[in-house]
């Protein structure tokens, strides 16, 4: 990694930018000078120059950085900006970081997927998730394939069906009708478990190894046993299930658990 680049986001934590609100007219500023720095490292990337074109990516992660500070303008196109320098940076820990993160603004975008999917072969650890996940993935596809929001959508109409078809099935008895009652009244209780799931799984804690390396141990300090023959690499995901001051507490997808240090970790 380029140790200027560190260097530019140590001194960035060190001011203590975060704790500063940005006016309109600095928002503006930076994203112009972000998007044309990264646009010119692209060009200059395709002439061949490529120690010129990582000068002007880091001037591009240090504005888009300044502004993702900025709480009230984090959205789906600076993230995705984000993430493709990082990835351009040959940093894969933050490239998937914040493509995770612009996923969970907008989940089914094309040129998003694909470039996840892309930073995400690129990855040393090959972890395989658990069967009794592939398979609830399956058999619950409707859970797992479509958004929350549309999931949302389709219990409101259910619910609205099944009390309509009740209301007429107590005037007038039809079959066809006691049938649609039913189906209804199965798929308002489905979706009803699906989005009350999915809300509470918004509140969970995920994690992407941002170094090249770490080791994680069983416990929360150095002093306890690897819990790994191999350190885990940039990029893997984490569910994050406890912590202390300065370790967090992690799953993976095939269900192994250790500690890594907070500083390996990046969260969203």
């Amino acid at each position: 990694m380029n140790y200027k680049y560190f260097l530019i986001l140590l001194v960035l934590a060190i001011l203590n930018i975060n704790a500063q609100e940005i006016t309109h007219a600095e928002r503006e500023r930076l994203l112009k000078e972000a998007d044309t720095a990264f646009n010119e490292g692209l060009e200059l990337f395709e002439e061949g120059n490529t120690p010129e074109a990582h000068i002007q990516w880091e001037k591009a992660l240090v504005r888009y950085e300044r502004l993702a500070s900025d709480k009230s303008y984090q959205n789906y196109k600076l993230f995705y900006n984000l993430a493709n320098a990082y990835f351009l940076k040959d940093d894969l820990g933050h490239a998937i970081l914040n493509y995770k993160k612009a996923e969970k603004l907008m989940p089914f975008d094309a040129k998003l997927n694909d470039n996840l999917a892309y930073a995400k072969s690129r990855r040393v650890d090959d972890i395989e998730e658990q069967e009794q996940k592939r398979v609830l993935k399956t058999l619950f596809f409707m859970h797992y394939d479509i958004p929350l929001f549309w999931r949302e959508i389709i219990f409101l109409a259910s619910f609205s069906c099944f009390w309509i078809a009740l209301l007429v099935l107590r005037f007038k008895s039809m079959d066809w009708l006691k049938w649609c009652c039913g189906i209804a009244g199965l798929l308002t209780l489905a979706m009803a478990v699906s989005v009350t799931i999915s809300i509470k799984s918004a509140n969970q804690l995920n994690g992407i190894v941002i170094v090249e390396e770490a080791d994680a141990y069983k416990g929360g300090n150095k002093a306890y046993e690897k819990s790994f023959e191999k350190p885990l690499h940039a990029g893997t995901e984490l569910v994050i299930i406890g912590e202390n001051e300065q370790w967090y507490e992690f799953k993976l997808n095939n269900g192994a658990t250790g500690w890594l240090p907070k500083q390996t970790v990046g969260t969203y």
